[in-house]
């Protein structure tokens, strides 16, 4: 098998995307290459390409873009980490894949549909080319964060942040997904409180935004809320191409809480 032989698969399955502008492109490497093994991750650390050497894998998915912003003239420090970690690469002949618009909406397997099961509420079936899922509740806010602190304790995030009233009684819930997480695409739904990563929102937007209209916001961190999605991936490939031997590769986002002494 080659590794165009994977990337054509997700293309065919992934009607939900736009090929014409896609983030699901070939980072590094050629797409010729007979592969044997494969390692999936959320994205490709330098741990990860070592890991990957260490085993012989020379083809990675990566959920993510692991050569940090996409610029015509980046920051020094970016282009030699950069630059760096493809010299790795080429050191272990691996090709990388970027597989982002793919997973976040694949159904079942996916980031946004194990992100909803990690939480353990009773979730709407989610349109499938949405972020967004919602579910009916009766809790409080602070019942809801326990849930959710929880849900991503399993992948190494000590603790979240909650802004607003902890003891607001909930009827309806919205979350999102990475950073594609829009706030103001859940509000249709008429939510009494979100669930965002970090990446989606900022301060001057949807923060602030919450805090004028007692809105309550959960916040986890990026790689906390779609990890489980990507370690599914390593199922789902063991089922629809069960020749592949994939693997899946640890990237180091262990997320520690560190409290105020007042606290």
């Amino acid at each position: 098998m080659k590794v165009i032989d994977v990337i054509k698969h997700l293309e065919s399955v992934g009607y939900w995307v736009n090929w014409d502008k896609t983030r699901d492109v070939v980072l590094h490497g050629s797409v010729d290459k007979e592969i044997t093994k494969m390692g999936v991750c959320w994205v490709a650390t330098k741990s990860v390409v070592e890991q990957a050497k260490a085993v012989g894998i020379n083809f990675i998915i990566s959920h993510e873009n692991m050569f940090y912003e996409a610029s015509t003239s980046p920051q020094r420090q970016l282009l030699e980490s950069a630059n760096e970690k493809k010299r790795m690469l080429d050191e272990g002949d691996i090709t990388v894949y970027r597989c982002h618009d793919v997973w976040d909406m694949m159904p079942t397997y996916g980031v946004a549909d194990i992100w909803s099961k990690d939480i353990g509420l009773d979730f709407e079936p989610r349109v499938v080319n949405s972020y967004n899922s919602y579910a009916n509740v009766d809790c409080t806010v602070k019942e809801l964060a326990q849930k959710v602190a929880n849900a991503v304790s399993k992948y190494e995030q000590e603790g979240i942040q909650v802004i607003g009233n902890l003891d607001k009684p909930l009827r309806r819930v919205a979350i999102g997904t990475g950073a594609a997480t829009n706030i103001f695409s859940m509000l249709k739904e008429k939510p009494d409180a979100v669930v965002v990563s970090d990446d989606g929102v900022n301060n001057w937007i949807a923060i602030q935004w919450c805090i004028d209209n007692g809105m309550p916001i959960i916040i986890v961190n990026h790689a906390s809320c779609e990890i489980g999605g990507l370690q599914h991936m390593v199922e789902y490939f063991n089922d629809v191409l069960p020749s592949l031997d994939v693997q899946y590769l640890y990237e180091g986002y262990k997320i520690h809480t560190v409290l105020g002494k007042e606290n």
